[in-house]
């Protein structure tokens, strides 16, 4: 866990170094609208709309985890053998 935390601060750390470094005012064409905006709210902006993607199809595809079984099927005893009535 203490790897995961420090990876993702390292990246953190990375893309605001870059964000920070990219300051120009832009004109962004979208079909039939232009904005004029800066590098860093776009760059921002693109980024969160990776992460909220990210995490709805990482729902979508979300599998539950397989079910842990204490017993294997062999060591289980078979139901009928103990009903039988023995002749």
């Amino acid at each position: 866990m203490k790897a995961k935390i420090i990876i993702l601060m390292i990246l953190v750390i990375l893309f605001t170094i870059f964000v920070s470094q990219n300051t120009e005012v832009v004109t962004v064409y979208a079909y039939f609208w232009q904005f004029k905006m800066s590098i860093i709210v776009l760059i921002s902006l693109i980024g969160l709309l990776g992460v909220i993607f990210g995490f709805i199809i990482a729902k979508l595809f979300d599998r539950p985890a397989p079910v842990k079984r204490n017993e294997s099927i062999k060591d289980k005893p078979d139901k009928k053998a103990d009903n039988e009535v023995i002749r």
